[in-house]
């Protein structure tokens, strides 16, 4: 009976010691396939790496700004090859006009009887009251030469109730003399050709909306259209 105990347990420990023995060879197995799968991840990735790293040390490549030698070459390149060359930018600021200004001077020698005054009203003695004044009115005799005060050509002349007769004449850069209270002897006509000091007509009587003013020359002057004080006008 002892006996076949002995050879049960000897038994026993045989199959243990083998079990464990396959235990620890599987285990081994098992160590060394997973150690072979992870190797060439880590591998892998260490090659990207280091590929990134390789890419990130490339040089930069700067571009060449040209030299002028070089671009003069290219702009003859383009116009032998028929190209059109770069545009150049225009200047668009306005040129500058070099026409002299004219110099002005009174029609007639007198006394001035109605100041030039568009800003605020003055006294008109005929007609009892007050208003502007585009012009300044200069006393003068009846039958006085009222003359150009520049040179110029004779735009128009008219003739109504208020003013009499009028001669209107354009000068150089824009600018226009109006002659008024003149006498129906007028020595000029609409298109011709006056020099300064020339005798266009004569003083008038005054019509009735200035009789209180006497005898007398209405004398206007305006640039590009806008009324100008004829005293600042007047440069002699």
């Amino acid at each position: 009976m002892k006996n076949k105990d002995k050879r049960t347990a000897m038994w026993t420990a045989t199959i243990c010691g083998c079990l464990c023995l396959l235990a620890v060879g599987a285990g081994v197995v098992w160590q060394a396939m997973d150690f072979k799968d992870t190797l060439p991840q880590t591998s892998q990735s260490q090659a990207m790496e280091n590929q990134m790293s390789e890419e990130d040390l490339q040089p930069v490549t700067m571009a060449k700004t040209p030299t002028v030698d070089e671009t003069k070459l290219q702009r003859e390149k383009q116009s032998n090859d028929g190209g059109e060359a770069p545009a150049t930018k225009q200047n668009t600021t306005p040129k500058a006009n070099t026409g002299a200004e004219p110099v002005f001077a009174y029609p007639v020698q007198g006394e001035i009887v109605m100041p030039y005054s568009i800003d605020c009203a003055i006294y008109d003695p005929t007609l009892n009251q007050y208003h502007t004044s585009d012009n300044v009115s200069i006393s003068a005799e009846a039958g006085t030469a009222v003359c150009a005060a520049e040179n110029g050509k004779v735009k128009e002349i008219t003739k109504d109730e208020e003013k009499g007769n009028s001669v209107a004449i354009e000068h150089d850069n824009g600018w226009l003399t109006t002659y008024s209270q003149l006498a129906d002897d007028l020595s000029v006509q609409v298109g011709e050709a006056v020099t300064k000091g020339q005798a266009i007509g004569t003083v008038g009587e005054p019509t009735k909306y200035t009789v209180a003013l006497g005898s007398h020359v209405e004398f206007a002057v305006a640039k590009d259209g806008e009324t100008v004080d004829p005293e600042k006008a007047v440069q002699e």
